[in-house]
């Protein structure tokens, strides 16, 4: 069966909207996360790396600060664990001052069949998936209302509205719940200056990025142990015969480039929105 071609390209940025700003982006060590944390840098943003994984969201803060020339922090701890999504949040008003734009992409894949969960099993999914972003969200909107100015920007995804098989946990109830919470969660907080939008990405390419260890785990932050072979085989398989009208996958930047929109100045009267970036993989 033939593969899903590849982006030839990488987007590449010469906007500047984010001078003077402050943005968290939460799963950032590695994948997607880390692809946005370069993007909003690029264009002026000083950032805050959240991830579970500590030594590495560090070292990625490292490697982004050397290529950015952006004053970038990584910092370690479980969102999903109550206290922590308040202790970054106040990491970040004690190093930059202020925080302008949320960026919620920590989230943990678990692929496996419904009945195949543990109750603990299950119950982590939706810590590690659900109540991350609400613990987060909760933390920043404080000093948002503060300033009367925040950005929230939520990583949904599409597999949710297209039935990808083995993606209950993740798709249905994490990256579904992500689309409820924007809209909600925009009605609540517009009055006070503080937009709330969800992108959901198709599937993406990986990312080299720079970091000597061994990226087995792209953009999810948490070693998918439980996913047995059989079911990364049948996956691998539907990747490549799922219709995507643009017949081919994501790069990360291009999802980045979406998120750094809505995260901008520039969404000043977009909220409660959904955009898919997905190649055409769901449409409307």
């Amino acid at each position: 069966m033939a593969s899903l071609k590849t982006a030839a390209f990488e987007l590449k940025t010469h906007c500047q909207r984010y001078d003077g700003r402050v943005v968290i982006v939460t799963g950032a060590a590695q994948g997607l996360g880390r692809v946005i944390a370069r993007r909003v840098a690029e264009e002026g943003a000083s950032v805050l790396l959240a991830d579970v994984q500590e030594a590495r969201v560090q070292r990625t803060a490292e490697i982004l600060a050397k290529e950015t020339g952006a004053r970038m922090i990584g910092v370690g701890g479980d969102l999903s664990e109550l206290g922590v999504a308040d202790a970054v949040v106040k990491r970040a008003l004690d190093e930059f001052g202020r925080v302008d734009t949320l960026v919620n992409n920590a989230a943990a894949l678990i692929r496996m069949r419904l009945m195949e969960f543990t109750e603990e099993l299950m119950q982590k999914a939706v810590d590690w998936n659900v109540w991350n972003t609400l613990r987060a969200c909760r933390a920043v909107l404080p000093p948002m209302i503060k300033q009367n100015y925040g950005r929230i920007v939520n990583i949904g995804g599409e597999a949710w509205r297209v039935g990808v098989p083995y993606h209950t946990l993740l798709a249905g109830v994490g990256k579904g719940s992500m689309v409820g919470l924007t809209a909600t969660l925009a009605g609540e907080v517009a009055q006070q200056g503080i937009t709330v939008n969800c992108v959901s990405p198709g599937a993406l390419e990986s990312e080299a990025d720079g970091d000597p260890e061994p990226n087995r785990n792209v953009g999810l932050g948490r070693d998918p142990s439980w996913t047995p072979k059989a079911v990364l085989d049948d996956l691998n398989a539907l990747g490549a015969s799922r219709a995507i009208a643009l017949g081919r996958l994501a790069h990360p930047t291009e999802v980045a480039a979406a998120v750094a929109f809505f995260g901008s100045p520039e969404a000043s009267y977009v909220t409660g929105q959904h955009l898919g970036v997905s190649g055409g993989l769901a449409m409307i």
